[in-house]
């Protein structure tokens, strides 16, 4: 289910019994949705000058390149752990290694976490994409990074398990230090990449 609106998401936590319960990474992170979904309309209504109906909140923006799945779970992550170079933990697009030109969806670079959105079009099709997708995992598992792979349908129909699991793996990792974490950027032809140049 993609929630891009009031009713999506009235909809999302009618079906979802854990939702009920008012705790939770998954109850959090559908507050902050709500609360997006509310700037937006109010955002909507301002442009209008506060006259008559406001319209429907403009969808979350897409960076270049991105999927709907990749969309939907950069949402979920930022609205829970933060944009790292907003203050949080989450790194987009990152190369952690250099001696491979491995690359993450997203990580959570300071715990060692890598999420990787596994579409069928580039992850499923072939025998090749699906032996390098194992050999990128052996490489990651090799040097103590914990990868989470989400399909493109758990991605946009339930990313708070995702981020449930996420929150409990970094309960049992010891951090690295932010101010020992440094990134170069890498110009792309979508936007940026980055490079974890330390600690490796």
């Amino acid at each position: 289910m993609r929630i891009s609106n009031s009713a999506d998401l009235r909809r999302f936590k009618k079906s979802n019994a854990d939702l009920q319960g008012g705790s939770g990474m998954s109850f959090w992170a559908t507050q902050q949705i709500e609360t997006a979904i509310q700037a937006g309309q109010v955002k909507a209504a301002k442009k209008l000058g506060g006259r008559g109906k406001s319209k429907a909140p403009a969808k979350a923006k897409v960076v270049s390149g991105e999927s709907p799945g990749e969309a939907s779970v950069r949402m979920a992550l930022f609205a829970a752990f933060g944009d790292w170079f907003k203050g949080g933990e989450v790194v987009p697009e990152l190369r952690p290694f250099q001696a491979r030109k491995f690359r993450a969806d997203f990580a959570v670079v300071r715990f060692r976490l890598s999420i990787e959105i596994d579409g069928w079009c580039f992850h499923g099709r072939m025998l090749e994409d699906h032996e390098s997708d194992r050999e990128r995992g052996l490489f990651f598992s090799s040097h103590d990074w914990l990868a989470f792979r989400v399909s493109h349908g758990q991605a946009i129909n339930n990313p708070g398990m995702l981020i449930d699991a996420i929150d409990a793996a970094m309960k049992l990792r010891q951090p690295v230090p932010r101010e020992d974490i440094v990134l170069s950027p890498i110009e792309h032809k979508h936007g940026v990449w980055y490079q974890l140049e330390g600690p490796r």
